[in-house]
């Protein structure tokens, strides 16, 4: 997706988010923190796919222009690889919350507050 007008000036848009707020943790800063994660989990995302469109245009082209990238239609091929490319993204951005989830059911409660405890003091 391209904000380019035909000026090549950029258009500003503004996104807001859809839906109820959801309440992750245990107030609203480590709510903000998370949604700012996310949102930056998802640019990286959008361009590392942008990234491999403009790889994969000039492999096969050996040039690159924007009308070459905006023309690219991904085969299920590539998109299989993209989607690749995300997951391990979004692995990486939530393997804390995986490991965390794995240490409560585990039974390491106690543990982990103790942690908690003597960090805080710190």
């Amino acid at each position: 997706m391209s904000y380019a007008t035909a000026a090549g000036k950029y258009k500003s848009k503004t996104w807001y988010p859809k839906g109820k707020v959801s309440s992750m943790h245990d107030g609203p800063r480590n709510d903000q923190l998370f949604a700012m994660v996310m949102a930056l989990a998802v640019e990286v995302s959008v361009l590392r796919e942008r990234l491999d469109t403009h790889e994969r245009v000039s492999e096969d082209n050996g040039r690159l222009t924007n009308k070459d990238v905006e023309d690219f239609n991904a085969d299920e091929s590539v998109l299989n690889f993209r989607s690749g490319l995300r997951a391990r993204i979004f692995h990486k951005v939530f393997r804390v919350l995986r490991e965390e989830t794995a240490r409560l059911e585990a039974g390491d409660q106690d543990n982990y507050d103790e942690i908690m405890k003597e960090f805080d003091s710190i």
